[in-house]
């Protein structure tokens, strides 16, 4: 009986083993202990669909040893059975993006093993959907439009998040960004897929490069019935800042997405649409109802204020804020235009005061109060 056996194979342009972002870390990974599982009996299928079929299942199910009988016809065996997993890769899109190494073992009886390697198991995947099963209960209602769900998935991800490599689990994980708080892009991009995926929101995982030959992962997303490209690694500010979030690479265009991304566009649908242009030089929003308050860096970071359903932007004052945070009818930012001065803004009267005259960041609301980092040291100010 003739015998076959293939290491190593390359997870494919799916599952990059080593897909950073924005900085390259040279240091080994931190994987998790291996477990060992229940190993699934022998499946027998008659046909390569079928073959396929039974991949997608056992991936998705993050099955460490998967072990199909094929009885078909034997032409050409080997590229039939490489070629179906190469299929099931692209179909089960978030196990694959977990995949690290796969060894094929086959004979001339139609038996074939695949002994797959992942950045995570199946025990933190059942904590990776309870966890998401929570998180969507709390900001996703029936009530949002498309573009509202992917909104508030991308800012969940990126205020929640810290880029970096410093987790027990994989950074490469999705479960290390949501169980950690930390990730580099894969665990980013794998995150917003299996959300988006789960709110019914169609996803693509794409592969490229960002600072000319550095790996990187961001989805592209169709909103509407138009594709849009979706970084949310990148819409993380780097270093971290708690709660911030940017939208220069939200629902953005091939177009904008090239200055500073590159992929191989043939194998994704084109990105064409303008209609969210309006979310661009938005940074350190603060969101009440259907107003974005923020920081307009085509504008020098003066403080404007978004209507998200007309996208019209409108400058509140003259002043440069970041780290803007919000309560009732008032917003607190730090006025950078006066040396970084905690500073309050009636909205109503657009009446500014000084709270604290020296330079802050990090601004937050917690229990009604403002939180705030003065001299690398939190502090608090009640506000009701």
């Amino acid at each position: 009986m003739k015998k076959w056996l293939i290491g190593g194979v390359a997870i494919l342009m799916l599952s990059p083993t080593a897909a950073l972002a924005q900085n390259t870390d040279t240091h080994p990974e931190n994987t998790s202990p291996v477990i060992a599982y229940n190993v699934v009996a022998n499946s027998k299928v008659t046909t390569w669909d079928q073959f396929t079929a039974e991949i997608v299942k056992q991936l998705n199910n993050f099955t460490p040893e998967i072990k199909i009988t094929y009885s078909g016809s034997m032409t050409n065996f080997k590229d039939k059975f490489m070629d179906a997993y190469d299929k099931a890769q692209k179909q089960a899109v978030y196990a694959s993006g977990h995949l690290e190494s796969t060894a094929i073992s086959a004979d001339s009886s139609g038996n074939v093993t695949f002994k797959v390697k992942y950045f995570t198991n199946q025990s933190q995947e059942v904590a990776v959907q309870k966890k998401i099963d929570q998180v969507l209960k709390t900001i996703i209602k029936p009530s949002m439009t498309e573009f509202e769900k992917v909104k508030a998935i991308n800012d969940y991800i990126v205020s929640n998040s810290d880029y970096g490599t410093k987790t027990k689990a994989s950074p490469h994980s999705a479960y290390a960004l949501l169980m950690e708080g930390q990730a580099v892009c894969q665990g980013y991009t794998l995150t917003a897929y299996k959300m988006l995926e789960q709110v019914g929101i169609e996803s693509k995982y794409v592969v490229g490069f960002v600072n000319g030959n550095e790996d990187h992962a961001w989805n592209l997303v169709k909103v509407d019935g138009k594709w849009y490209h979706l970084d949310t690694t990148w819409n993380d500010p780097l270093p971290n800042r708690v709660g911030v979030s940017s939208y220069d690479y939200f629902l953005v265009t091939d177009a904008q997405l090239k200055k500073d991304h590159t992929w191989i566009t043939s194998d994704y649908p084109a990105a064409t649409s303008t209609t969210y242009s309006y979310m661009q030089n938005v940074h350190y929003a603060y969101q009440d109802k259907n107003t974005l308050y923020f920081s307009n860096t085509a504008d020098n970071d003066k403080l404007y204020k978004l209507d998200l359903a007309s996208g019209k932007k409108t400058k509140i004052i003259d002043k440069r804020a970041l780290y803007i945070t919000g309560a009732d009818n008032f917003l607190y930012f730090s006025d950078f235009s006066n040396s970084g001065y905690l500073t309050k803004l009636n909205l109503k009267t657009l009446k500014m005061e000084v709270l604290v005259k020296q330079s802050v960041s990090d601004l937050r609301i917690s229990d009604n109060h403002l939180v705030y980092n003065m001299n690398k040291k939190e502090q608090k100010l009640k506000i009701n």
